[in-house]
């Protein structure tokens, strides 16, 4: 799939490729992982490039082109 942030696509840094697939990820905190509370943390977009797997994490949820 394409995608976009602001209406900017994105594109691979290392290859240049613009079809990735999306995922999640949650961002662990060592508070919250003290505590026993990690599902309370914060969880971040991830694009895994479909060419050379490279990754891009966004905090904000990247939308189809």
């Amino acid at each position: 799939m394409r995608y976009k942030v602001n209406n900017t696509p994105i594109l691979c840094p290392c290859c240049r490729n613009d079809t990735f697939d999306k995922d999640y990820r949650q961002l662990n905190s060592r508070g919250a992982t003290f505590f026993g509370i990690d599902w309370a943390n914060r969880n971040a977009a991830i694009l895994v490039c479909t060419r050379c797997s490279y990754i891009s994490w966004f905090m904000s949820d990247p939308s189809r082109d």
